[in-house]
């Protein structure tokens, strides 16, 4: 991006450096070429983001002139006014200074929202994991439960099956023999 705006600025001075003309009529003020600016670049910024290259500068010229309108001004205007700040570099670079100053504090204010998503994010996915966790815990114990209660049936039915079995006294008949046959 940064090849981009010095090469604009360098054009820029090039076509203008010819022109003495120092009329300050229609040029923008300070502040106001600052913000301007800061428009500018961030028009340049997402244009050079775009992930179709085809369309950048038929969608770039609508982007330009919509923040043109937002600052009630034309190209042709900003153009007086940076043809004028290129011939006054010292007002030029302070006013590059506040230009990069305010794109830093929104450069800044936007890793701010970032971090503070990021750490909402981080905090939900930590309490899905320690949900899932209290699940593979629970299903664990009631599988261990289900083991532990299989086994105890298992060992009741053992223990029946060993009662039938056994041979029993001589003129009893088995009362558990004939109930079993039953359930079948």
């Amino acid at each position: 991006m940064r090849k981009h705006i010095i090469l604009f600025f360098s054009a820029l001075l090039f076509l203008f450096a010819c022109n003495d003309d120092k009329d300050t009529k229609g040029v923008l003020g300070r502040d106001d070429m600052v913000n301007l600016l800061v428009d500018v670049h961030l028009v340049d910024g997402s244009l050079t983001n775009q992930p179709n290259g085809d369309s950048l500068y038929l969608n770039g010229t609508g982007r330009y002139f919509y923040v043109f309108k937002q600052h009630h001004t034309d190209s042709a205007q900003f153009k007086k006014s940076v043809a004028y700040y290129v011939k006054h570099p010292d007002v030029m670079i302070t006013m590059y200074d506040d230009v990069a100053r305010i794109l830093q504090a929104k450069l800044d204010s936007i890793n701010a929202l970032v971090a503070q998503d990021n750490e909402i994010k981080r905090k939900r996915m930590e309490k899905q994991q320690k949900q899932a966790q209290k699940a593979r815990r629970d299903s664990s114990s009631a599988r261990m439960k289900q083991d532990r209660d299989k086994i105890q049936l298992d060992m009741i039915d053992k223990e029946r099956r060993m009662r039938m079995s056994r041979p029993l006294p001589k003129g009893k008949p088995n009362p558990g023999l004939k109930n079993f046959r039953k359930g079948l």
